[in-house]
């Protein structure tokens, strides 16, 4: 019988080791269940030296075994205690050597201020998924915004801060205050109205809803849903100022900007204006250069133009026509000096060639030449006759000569 069940086990069912079991049993908790928070009385609390906390989180039914390590309780800010309600934050998890489930805590804190942060959180949860946050809602703020209404309290440090700063960066421009209770259970109601009474003044180019820092109960209507609505569809572009740099309230993500306090709003409403006025000098400055600059290309243009004139004019032409004919006669030297040069220099040869070869050069030779009685050369020796008489010419003089 036993044997059969072994068989009949074995063909029908897979049997599981110990261990696989519990890592299945494990990877289902912790892909089944999403981070979650967790309300509890810390209970059979024990601080490890290592720095990590074991506790219990129960209520009047079940408990619930938690551990928070000590690189979560380092940036927690709160030091849980034994019997203190809390609101833990962690995913649920299995510890496999004992085969117990347990909640990892990433973050912990009071119930009272807890359920608050829980109400923010599933709120903020809520609108995110219909997507009133998204970037595309958003609108672009004016970059020199004329008329600003401001919501805060009239008698708040916020109001004081924000105006104090616009007036010492010389902004230009009109402060429209809606006054309006910024805590209490009031306060919701009275941000709404303003609200709507800013959206209905004529003119208004920019609102800000603004208020100094407090504790998380101070800033809470800021969180109140319908408020954060209105914000979020208002048809002028708005700015959410509220508490300090570390302070979130939901109306910071429905607004088209958050601004870290009311007077960091004011800083960047007037360095935008800021800004401009000195875009507007600097363009005023390059405006004044202009004429200087113009009159002198100008000027330079008629000077130009006046010596292309000059020189097309006719008594330029003429300027130049004398200088030509300047040049032409100069030339003309040039060649007529050279010419009578080179010239008397031929001449000079061809005298001293005509010397070399004339009668008086021949005769100073040792030569010399007869004629006969009629004055004729003799050229030839068989002309002269003997007995006659012929005239012969030398060197120093002429002489009778007798023929034998």
């Amino acid at each position: 019988m036993q044997t059969d069940l072994f068989e009949q086990h074995e063909d029908h069912s897979e049997i599981w080791g110990v261990s696989e079991i519990t890592r299945e049993i494990k990877r289902i908790l912790e892909t089944k269940f999403p981070v979650l928070w967790v309300r509890g009385e810390i209970s059979n609390l024990r601080a490890h030296p290592s720095g990590h906390r074991y506790f219990v989180l129960k209520d009047s039914h079940c408990q619930l075994k938690a551990v928070l390590f000590r690189g979560d309780a380092s940036s927690l800010g709160y030091s849980p205690q034994e019997g203190e309600e809390c609101l833990a934050y962690g995913e649920l998890t299995l510890y496999e050597p004992r085969g117990e489930y347990q909640l990892r805590v990433r973050h912990m804190m009071q119930d009272g201020m807890g359920s608050m942060r829980l109400h923010f959180e599933r709120l903020k949860e809520k609108l995110l998924k219909e997507g009133l946050f998204e970037e595309s809602r958003k609108k672009t703020l004016p970059s020199l915004a004329q008329n600003i209404a401001i919501i805060t309290s009239a008698s708040g440090a916020a109001l004081q801060d924000f105006l104090s700063i616009l007036k010492r960066r010389e902004w230009v421009g009109s402060v429209f205050l809606f006054n309006s209770p910024v805590q209490g259970k009031d306060a919701p109601a009275g941000l709404i109205e303003a609200l709507s009474q800013a959206v209905a003044f004529p003119g208004i180019d920019l609102i800000v809803l603004g208020r100094g820092g407090g504790s998380i109960e101070d800033l809470w209507a800021f969180n109140d849903e319908t408020l954060v609505r209105q914000v979020a569809n208002c048809p002028i572009p708005t700015i959410s100022a509220v508490g300090h740099q570390t302070d979130f309230v939901l109306t910071d993500f429905g607004s088209d900007f958050r601004a870290e306090t009311p007077s960091a709003a004011a800083e960047w409403i007037s360095s935008q204006h800021v800004s401009l006025v000195k875009k507007i000098e600097e363009l005023g400055v390059r405006i004044r250069g202009i004429p200087e600059g113009f009159l002198s290309m100008a000027f330079d243009r008629i000077q130009l133009n006046e010596a292309k004139l000059k020189n097309c004019s006719p008594s330029s032409r003429i300027d130049m026509q004398h200088q030509f004919l300047d040049d032409l006669d100069s030339r003309m030297n040039r060649n007529i000096e050279s010419f009578f040069e080179r010239n008397a220099y031929v001449l000079e040869g061809l005298e001293r060639r005509l010397e070399g070869n004339s009668l008086k050069s021949s005769l100073n030779k040792g030569f010399a030449y007869f004629k006969d009685k009629e004055g004729n050369i003799i050229e030839k020796a068989k002309a002269l006759k003997a007995g006659s008489t012929v005239e012969a010419t030398l060197k120093d003089g002429t002489k009778n000569l007798k023929v034998i």
